[in-house]
């Protein structure tokens, strides 16, 4: 199966956040595919209760999707319904990016909207009900003292569709029609790499159809519940005005009847729905941050500022999670926008034409215009996408092997199919330095080249050969290079911690000691405070590491 190292990576934050018992339910779907219940026990061995127990850990943290899928009759047998038990991966990856989402939400909404927020992604799924008495417990409040503010904050979460209600526990999902084979080109530069790229797109097809199947239409994903619709602005309720309008007995009636559906709607809401954090929502601020930043590094802050108005401006009309293109914004609507952010009041109108005249030229190409005489902007969100994901590539050729390696392999990218005189010439690399480094960019799979015969022998004499770059095989590449670095991150850091494990209880307990106001003996030797010391510097270069890795792995794999 491709793309081992991500698997891998998933089984490891499940383990250090889940234990042993839910990281082998895990592993097993992860790794396995689709199970029902009677094959998960089987593989893993654990007794029913037990098993169970795990998954629904795992469904309440969002990292398996049940579904039921329909089994045709075979012969003597009858048809039956199968539920069956998807790995999530990429929800699993989604947590150690919650650092991530808490700055989001605590930037747009405040503080409170990040407490709420962080409820969510620590528990899961949580009914609206249970975020209230999660909220009076931490403040030591009453529910009645913290409802009202936390019911304005909810909303505005809902609103700005960074929570939404759970999809369906268990959809029923069509059985998949099975297409035959595509013939594979043969050939050195097809050889191993079109057959993983093809299971990966397929693979990923399956993913996201039962993730289709399970969710709900955007209308009912991010409905206010009722209780919330009644709270104002100001927080004054609605129901507190008294209505004194005389009314008939049979009207009268009809309005009670229609109040008590309306009041045992609002307890539904309130008690049995379950929300949680939007995760696409959330990739999707971050995937406009990361075009904001790549405009800013290669133009300058002015037109970052202009891209991120519109980008915002635009946001409720992205349908799907990776647009290519923005909505047409007219110029009245850009000057708006950048006037209502704090870095762009300042700026005139001549300087917003000049920033979008800048992202607009032909080399750079991260606006094009349209309508009447080029009235209307659109952002080319696809192509600020890709030439980040390139200048990282480049950059990693370049690390990796060197100047001159870099020069080829930017050439190829700009030119396309090449000899090699043509390279080592156009590169300015001596011919047999150029063949070398070819080679090698050949072995790690950066390039690939084609045989083309002159004649029907297929004598090396008389062909050429053209050096190319398949940038979808560089892409599929890189990506599990970045998992691999990540999961082995990842268990560096959980081995020092746990190397280091009874200094640092040792340390939870002298300061939950000091944090209630308890006197206590225990304190810690020299030894032990050189360990903490030690343990602090290494899990903070590890965790930087790891962040920095994340956004890469973001860059090529979310965005």
């Amino acid at each position: 199966m491709a793309l081992q190292h991500k698997l891998k990576l998933a089984c490891d934050l499940i383990h250090t956040h889940f234990g042993e018992l839910v990281e082998k339910v895990c592993r097993c779907l992860l790794y396995k595919g689709p199970l029902v219940l009677p094959e998960i026990a089987r593989f893993t061995e654990m007794n029913p209760t037990q098993l169970k127990n795990c998954l629904l850990v795992l469904v309440q943290h969002n990292c398996v999707q049940g579904y039921k899928l329909f089994q045709e009759a075979v012969g003597p047998n009858a048809p039956k319904v199968l539920t069956s038990y998807l790995g999530l991966a990429d929800n699993i990856l989604h947590r150690t990016r919650f650092p991530r989402f808490l700055a989001i939400v605590r930037d747009e909404l405040g503080s409170e909207a990040e407490a709420l927020l962080e409820g969510f992604l620590e528990h899961g799924r949580l009914t609206l009900e249970q975020v209230i008495q999660r909220a009076a417990a931490r403040a030591g409040k009453s529910e009645a003292e913290v409802e009202l503010l936390l019911k304005q904050t909810f909303a505005a979460l809902v609103r700005s569709h960074y929570i939404e209600r759970c999809p369906a526990p268990e959809p029923t999902v069509s059985p998949k029609v099975v297409e035959p084979p595509k013939k594979i080109p043969r050939g050195p530069a097809s050889k191993g790499r079109a057959a993983k790229i093809a299971a990966i797109k397929n693979a990923e097809t399956e993913y996201h159809r039962i993730l289709s199947a399970a969710a709900a239409l955007d209308t009912e994903r991010f409905r206010v519940p009722s209780s919330l619709e009644e709270v104002g602005e100001t927080g004054a309720e609605n129901g507190d005005v008294a209505m004194a309008d005389p009314v008939a007995s049979g009207q009268k009636r009809k309005r009670d009847a229609l109040a008590m559906d309306a009041k045992t709607m609002a307890v539904v809401d309130e008690k049995e729905v379950l929300w949680r954090a939007n995760y696409e929502e959330l990739i999707r601020k971050l995937r406009h941050q990361a075009c904001v930043e790549q405009v800013k590094a290669r133009i300058d802050a002015a037109a970052g500022t202009v891209l991120g108005a519109m980008l915002e401006m635009t946001r409720n009309s992205e349908t799907v999670a990776k647009p290519e293109v923005s909505a047409p914004l007219s110029m009245a609507a850009i000057m708006q926008a950048v006037t209502m952010t704090a870095e762009g009041r300042t700026m005139t109108m001549e300087r917003i034409r000049g920033a979008l005249h800048q992202m607009a030229q032909e080399t750079i190409g991260f606006i094009s215009r349209s309508g009447e005489g080029g009235s209307n902007y659109t952002i080319n969100m696809n192509k600020i996408i890709e030439l980040a994901r390139r200048n990282e590539v480049e950059a990693i050729v370049l690390q990796r092997y060197g100047r001159e390696s870099c020069r080829i392999f930017r050439l190829l990218m700009m030119k396309g199919q090449m000899e090699q005189k043509q390279v080592a010439g156009m590169a300015m690399v001596q011919l047999k330095d150029a063949r070398e480094l070819l080679y090698r960019l050949l072995k790690e799979q950066y390039v690939s080249v084609q045989e083309v015969a002159k004649t029907a022998e297929h004598s090396a004499q008389k062909s050429i050969y053209l050096w190319s770059i398949n940038w979808d095989v560089i892409q599929v590449l890189v990506l599990d290079d970045m998992y691999h670095a990540a999961a082995n991150l990842q268990q560096r850091l959980s081995h020092e911690l746990e190397q280091e494990q009874e200094v640092l209880e040792l340390l939870k307990q002298i300061q939950a000691a000091k944090a209630a106001g308890v006197d206590t003996h225990v304190t810690l030797t020299q030894r032990q405070h050189e360990q903490v010391k030690r343990i602090r510097r290494v899990a903070s270069i590890l965790e930087a590491s790891l962040l920095k890795l994340d956004s890469a792995i973001l860059l090529f794999h979310d965005f």
